[in-house]
């Protein structure tokens, strides 16, 4: 018995001491936009809210073009929908809310190295989740297919 309470004492110890790993999803060498950030407004259960995400487009990448949000089941997106870059200054977009999909057209060319701020302005909350999940996929300059980029997670707590 006194074996077997050892035993256990060294293994919580030992797991104890170990550090715990964050993982992240941004990529450092990507080539590719990738999401770098999002968070809710009010971080709450409220049924009207603003969901935002930063997208980030490397100096290695191609120009965006066009992107495109799949709304997840439960929410609805109105056609309010605010884009900016980091320093603040809008960018000119056609945007089209169909259903559950939302599109985002560039008449200008969103340059590499750009870090574009999307608010989803009044979203509707009519489901129950803990999390919600937004695939978004972009289209670059000289590509005619969409490439997906990431999810960006809300968490209601």
């Amino acid at each position: 018995m006194k074996k077997l309470i050892y035993a256990v004492a060294l293994t919580l110890t030992i797991a104890s001491l170990s550090s715990a790993t964050y993982g992240t999803t941004m990529m450092k060498n990507s080539r590719f936009p990738n999401i770098v950030g999002a968070v809710q407004f009010p971080q709450n259960k409220a049924k009207v809210v603003r969901d935002s995400f930063q997208l980030k487009i490397p100096q290695d990448s191609r120009a965006l073009s066009q992107m495109t949000i799949a709304v997840p089941q439960g929410l609805t997106v109105k056609n309010d929908i605010n884009l900016s870059d980091q320093s603040g200054k809008k960018i000119a977009a056609n945007i089209t809310v169909n259903g559950r999909t939302i599109t985002i057209a560039f008449p200008q060319q969103v340059a590499p190295g750009t870090e574009l701020n999307i608010d989803l302005n009044r979203v509707l909350i009519s489901g129950t989740s803990n999390a919600w999940l937004y695939p978004v996929s972009v289209r670059l300059v000289g590509l005619n297919a969409d490439i997906p980029v990431g999810v960006f997670r809300l968490r209601i707590y």
